[in-house]
């Protein structure tokens, strides 16, 4: 947390209260909608401190601490439509931190981890390299995996442009039962690529999220990032 005397850029301090991106921030400042001690500042690279005044379109913003949570999302619960009672933000700390975004979006029926936090900023800057992110899904097939589909899936070259770094059965599992290690925005493609071979996805499970995993984090529950984690995630 700032001390009284620390000074930040303003458009950070904004971004950083939850109402929008450093980029939206100073577009807000550019054109006027931003006061600091009842004094309209135009100026983009002005620095305050949690001691001034900060006001947007009126209304006064102050600087909120930045929270970073891992989600182990459980099936059945939405992450698009929000209007149903069973969606990820009735198992987060919702009413403490009610302006949390998710990094990406999963569907009711997909599993495993996603990202969370009140820093648009850094969920504007990360959602933009989130397909350079490895990540690891536990897959179940509605057959078994053919050894020349695993080939061919994993030198897929022309789908959807995402990479596929490895796949495998898994170790002591039946053979419908697929590690899948890859870098990919939409969780959804990954149906769509075993469809190509004409295999269905039964179960999608995120269990590694770049440096981020699972382990010790039932589903259904969260954690915030332990500090290594976020200074290791925003390095990618």
């Amino acid at each position: 947390m700032m001390d009284d005397v620390t000074q930040i850029r303003l458009n950070k301090f904004i971004s950083n209260s939850g109402h929008c991106n450093r980029r939206e921030a100073d577009n807000f400042i550019a054109q006027g909608r931003v006061c600091v001690n009842d004094k309209v500042i135009v100026k983009l690279g002005t620095k305050v401190s949690v001691k001034d005044d900060v006001k947007l379109d009126g209304n006064n913003i102050s600087l909120n601490k930045s929270v970073y949570i891992l989600l182990n999302k459980p099936k059945g619960f939405h992450s698009i439509n929000l209007d149903n009672k069973k969606n990820i933000f009735s198992l987060l700390p919702f009413e403490e931190f009610h302006d949390l975004q998710s990094l990406d979006f999963m569907n009711e029926n997909y599993m495993g981890l996603m990202v969370f936090s009140n820093n648009q900023d850094f969920i504007k800057r990360m959602s933009n390299k989130v397909d350079n992110l490895k990540q690891l899904f536990h897959l179940i097939l509605d057959s078994d995996l053919k050894e020349n589909d695993k080939n061919s899936i994993k030198n897929e070259t022309d789908f959807n442009d995402f990479q596929i770094r490895n796949i495998n059965h898994v170790d002591g599992a039946s053979k419908n039962e697929i590690g899948l290690e890859l870098s990919i925005k939409q969780v959804k493609d990954i149906e769509d690529l075993f469809l190509k071979y004409n295999y269905k996805v039964i179960s999608i499970d995120r269990v590694l999220y770049s440096n981020l995993s699972k382990k010790d984090l039932p589903r259904g529950k969260w954690r915030h990032f332990k500090k290594q984690e976020l200074i290791n995630l925003q390095a990618f």
